[in-house]
């Protein structure tokens, strides 16, 4: 467990294939190099939490650890904890052994060690190989999958601060929803890796053109209509690996009963478990980087509404109660011009 990073400490920098300008939109930040940042993200309390800035080196550490999770059957909820461990434990560095300044022998992006058994300091300088020990471990822990963060964290760990693997959670959320439309490409450093849509027709000038709800009916319900551009959205969606959503609806004031307009159900019912937002996150994050190519004129998901203009900013329920509908908190929601 590092105690204090001093000295200089190599890291690998990633070459990047383009300067996406999906981080800046999705992340209201500026871009240097490859680096991202980790937001929007959302705390417990449902309120934006702090958003911290990750480098080329640090992402490509992330992108290791994700893609050894998925290479190993771990689940994306696994991939978060392992991802929350590595942020607390190094801030995402492979790091020497640092003498006084780090927790006896500990090395690497999990600070495991050697005299623990976890490797020799060779193996252990590898991030790969380490991010695979810790899997190793997890998966052997009884009932891990439904643990709170911080207990399934310390189960492997054993850690002297466990509750600090906590506030690392909602960075660990979206970074993999990030990584998760791409393909194998380091975070950050790929114009597709959010996954670029195909993008919708537009007038000569750049606008979007005029369009009647005419497909009919509507594939998705099979009744009423959705315009050609939202059809496309479904299936630009669909293609991305996102499930079947519900568009067309008569009793509703806003984009549904135009056909402009569609519900990504991530639960059948009540507000999405820890799971099921990350799900809602990695769509939105989708959304929001494809929304010039789409036509998307805002998106509402769990408790926000994101729009071009403003970003994501607080949702007011124009329903009241708590029901998980009027919320979105069990759906994405995303409309179309």
């Amino acid at each position: 467990m590092v105690k204090a990073v001093t000295g200089t400490v190599t890291i690998v920098i990633v070459a990047c294939l383009g300067l996406p300008l999906l981080l800046s939109t999705i992340m209201g930040g500026t871009i240097g190099g490859c680096g991202t940042t980790a937001g929007p993200s959302t705390g417990s309390s449902g309120q934006p939490s702090e958003t911290r800035r990750w480098d080329t080196g640090q992402l490509a550490i992330a992108a290791t650890i994700i893609d050894r999770g998925t290479a190993k059957g771990v689940t994306r909820w696994g991939q978060t904890i392992a991802l929350a461990v590595a942020m607390q434990e190094s801030h995402l560095r492979n790091l020497p052994d640092l003498g006084d300044h780090n927790d006896h022998d500990s090395i690497g992006v999990f600070q495991q060690r050697p005299s623990q058994d976890w490797g020799t300091p060779t193996q252990l300088a590898d991030p790969t190989y380490q991010a695979d020990k810790f899997y190793d471990k997890l998966q052997t822990i009884p009932g891990w999958q439904t643990m709170p963060l911080t207990q399934a964290a310390q189960a492997v760990q054993a850690s002297a601060h466990p509750n600090a693997y906590a506030k690392w959670t909602d960075d660990a959320v979206h970074l993999i929803a990030q990584h998760s439309a791409g393909d194998n490409v380091p975070l950050g450093c790929s114009p597709l890796a959010f996954g670029d849509a195909v993008p919708a027709p537009r007038n000569p000038d750049g606008s979007w053109p005029h369009e009647d709800c005419t497909i009919h009916p509507d594939p998705t319900t099979g009744t009423g209509c959705v315009t050609p551009r939202l059809l496309h959205l479904v299936q630009q969606a669909t293609t991305a690996g996102f499930p079947k959503p519900a568009c067309y609806r008569v009793d509703d004031h806003g984009e549904h009963p135009r056909g402009r307009a569609c519900d990504w159900m991530m639960t059948p019912g009540g507000a999405a478990t820890r799971t099921q937002k990350a799900q809602g996150d990695t769509m939105a994050a989708w959304a929001i980087a494809n929304a010039d190519r789409l036509a998307i004129m805002y998106i509402i998901w769990y408790r926000r509404i994101w729009t071009p203009a403003q970003g994501w900013h607080p949702y007011t329920n124009p329903w009241g109660g708590n029901d998980p509908s009027g919320w979105h908190t069990n759906h994405v929601h995303i409309s179309v011009y």
